[in-house]
């Protein structure tokens, strides 16, 4: 059965403006030229951030069903748009970086491998217009 996600986004001044979700919370975006200070990132900076979080989730879920407790998770993440508009992602890289005891190269990857193939929406979506590739380090 499809679920319904509800999201609205209103303009504050300019080029600023404010997204929030059902339950009131809130990202402020922004896209105003290079020499002025912005209030949030951009929509697009937002896209990789979404990438970024939702597969971080996944891979701490995974890790800590094999026992493995991160105490520190990053991903970085670089995206490469395209010089026609829409300006889309064609490619992504990304960085995994995990501490915690008992966590090894090996099972970053496996835990990484299964969001980015399986589990994580964002990826999923993103891997239809661009070519995503990652790595693993330890902490």
């Amino acid at each position: 059965m499809p679920v319904e996600v509800k999201a609205a986004v209103s303009m504050v001044n300019d080029m600023h403006f404010h997204g929030e979700n059902s339950k009131g919370l809130g990202v402020e975006m922004d896209s105003q030229p290079a020499e002025t200070i912005p209030f949030g990132p951009s929509p697009m900076e937002l896209v990789l951030q979404a990438a970024g979080g939702c597969s971080l989730m996944d891979v701490a879920v995974i890790l800590r069903k094999r026992k493995l407790i991160p105490v520190q998770l990053t991903a970085e993440i670089v995206g490469t748009k395209r010089d026609l508009h829409p300006k889309m992602y064609e490619r992504i890289e990304l960085v995994y970086r995990a501490k915690g005891e008992g966590i090894t190269v090996e099972e970053l990857e496996r835990a990484v491998n299964l969001s980015v193939s399986t589990y994580c929406s964002v990826m999923g979506m993103l891997q239809k217009s661009a070519k995503i590739s990652w790595r693993c380090e330890i902490i």
